[in-house]
């Protein structure tokens, strides 16, 4: 009898165990799915990387070639603007002058012909 309850003992034990070990393996199961669909996420993040990755690569090449001799050819035609501005502001300063200067003897022009139409009585 003892025998049968050792028996006994034992099945229950190794159905028990049976019994946990088939819900281990369905929980292993499912991290093994869940780190499968985490990798296959990481794949996707990886490849969206390389693709952005990819397009700041082409924008650094495009600010090196072509946004940067366009700055410079601004720059250099900014300078020239400046010059010629330079350079009118110069002969508007000399025009002042001129115009200053006749303007002065256009007055003293003036007076004169005042000055002789009194002494001719016109």
């Amino acid at each position: 009898m003892n025998e049968d309850k050792i028996l006994y003992l034992l099945e229950k034990v190794y159905t028990e165990f049976s019994n946990k070990f088939d819900e281990f393996a369905k929980r292993f199961d499912a991290v093994e799915e869940r780190i499968s669909g985490v990798e296959g996420k990481i794949t996707g993040i990886e490849e969206k990387i390389k693709v952005v990755e990819e397009e700041v690569k082409k924008l650094g090449i495009k600010i090196d070639t072509e946004i940067t001799d366009k700055v410079r050819a601004l720059f250099d035609d900014r300078q020239l603007l400046h010059e010629k501005i330079d350079e009118i502001d110069e002969k508007i300063d000399m025009l002042q002058l001129d115009v200053n200067n006749l303007t002065v003897k256009t007055l003293y022009h003036d007076n004169r012909i005042k000055e002789l139409s009194k002494k001719l009585g016109v």
